[in-house]
């Protein structure tokens, strides 16, 4: 699908295919490439690039900014469009809606968490982002891809050899020390938990998850339900990613 990039103050955004414009946030390690096969004639991805990804360059890399240059870049559109997220960015699509729901026609969120609701379990897991950036940054890009796509919950294995290797090809365009970033201050132990907040979300919701992944399906049945007009929808035969 040809695609082209444009310059945002903030974002670098990808745009595949031509039609209705949907605006897509891309998973931790991916970059807006992802969502390239979802353009056609009748769907014009436009696909940031989220920061520590890709060809973004934002400072500082954090929740706040994060979310203030998502809006930024939605407000670009003439009217509302929708709004997806693939997992991370499922939970920045969401703090984006929910923040600034005259942005936002609809929100669609791929395996997507609400975050997480203890205090304590949200501290051992910034302590875990924070050991797994300090690896990222000491074994280099390459390696940790290997061990990245072979892991039991984001494992690309399952898929057919092209698609693995189109999958790695845009993780590769993605730095060390980017990626280390990211996950220190976009990961989800330094997210705030949002479940309590779902009643207040204005737009309809669309919940999307694998059938094989036992526990954001649930948490996408739950989010859906959860939600004033929400509803999930399950993949047969698909996992997380």
């Amino acid at each position: 699908m040809p695609s082209r990039t444009t310059a945002h103050p903030a974002l670098a955004i990808r745009i595949f295919g031509s039609g209705r414009p949907v605006a897509a946030l891309h998973g931790f390690t991916l970059t807006g490439k992802q969502f390239a096969s979802l353009a056609g004639s009748d769907l014009q991805i436009h696909a940031a690039d989220l920061p520590g990804h890709g060809r973004t360059r934002v400072d500082p890399i954090d929740l706040s900014t994060t979310v203030t240059a998502v809006a930024e870049w939605l407000a670009s559109f003439d009217q509302p469009v929708p709004l997806m997220g693939y997992s991370q960015g499922g939970r920045i699509a969401l703090l984006t809606a929910l923040e600034y729901p005259d942005l936002v026609e609809r929100l669609v969120l791929v395996s997507t968490s609400l975050g997480i609701e203890d205090e304590n379990e949200r501290r051992i897991r910034r302590v875990s982002d924070e050991t797994l950036a300090d690896r990222i940054e000491e074994i280099g890009i390459e390696r940790f891809l290997d061990e990245w796509i072979s892991g039991p919950f984001t494992a690309t294995g399952h898929l057919d050899e092209a698609t693995r290797q189109t999958d790695r090809d845009v993780r590769m365009e993605n730095t060390a020390a980017g990626l280390a970033t990211a996950l220190r201050g976009l990961g989800q132990g330094s997210q705030p938990y949002v479940g309590d907040q779902l009643a207040e979300l204005g737009v309809p919701l669309l919940t999307i998850s694998g059938e094989r992944d036992a526990k954001y399906a649930s948490l996408a049945a739950a989010t859906a339900s959860g939600a004033p007009d929400g509803r999930h929808v399950s993949i047969e035969d698909a996992g997380h990613n």
